[in-house]
Parts: structure tokens; C-alpha cells; sequence
């Protein structure tokens, strides 16, 4: 059996192939008039990586204020789990 001998660091960063990111767009939304997509990942590297692509302001807007909510919604659970168990 041949053995590989993979360098960790010498692996090209990842990158999502352009076909990929546009067949995620065409799958979002309904019609031609509200696509878009936000797409929130870790890298290999242990960075963020971030990819947006919307069909107009409103869509982009529309996606902003949904990943606001989260984040404020991800935040709360956070605070509340950190408390733990109230008495009465």
C-alpha cells in the first residue's frame, strides 16, 4: 500500500467554487425577485468566512435584520444558560 505524506501546511485554503455558490443562490428564494443567501462559515484556518449574494437592497436588508435577530436571540441564550437555575 503507498503511504501519503500530507503536509498540513502546505494545503491551499479552501475556497467554495463559484458553480457552488451560484446553484445556492438560484435554489434561494421564490422566482427571479427575491433571491439572496448569507452564508456564515469557519475556514480551515479557524477564520470566519462570510458570502452574500442577493437579488436587490431590500433581500440584503431583509437578510441583515434576520442574522441581527439571531445573533441577539444567540446572545440572550447565552446570558440565560450562563445564570442557570433560578429559585423560586
Amino acid at each position: 500500500m503507498e503511504e501519503f505524506n500530507i503536509d498540513p501546511e502546505g494545503v491551499p485554503d479552501f475556497k467554495l467554487p463559484d458553480q457552488t455558490l451560484e446553484q445556492l443562490y438560484e435554489f434561494s428564494g421564490n422566482g427571479d425577485h427575491s433571491k439572496g443567501f448569507l452564508l456564515i462559515f469557519v475556514g480551515q484556518n479557524g477564520m470566519p468566512l462570510i458570502y452574500s449574494k442577493t437579488e436587490n437592497q431590500i433581500i440584503e436588508m431583509g437578510l441583515r435584520k434576520a442574522t441581527e435577530e439571531y445573533l441577539e436571540q444567540s446572545a440572550q441564550t447565552d446570558i440565560d444558560n450562563s445564570l442557570g437555575p433560578l429559585d423560586d
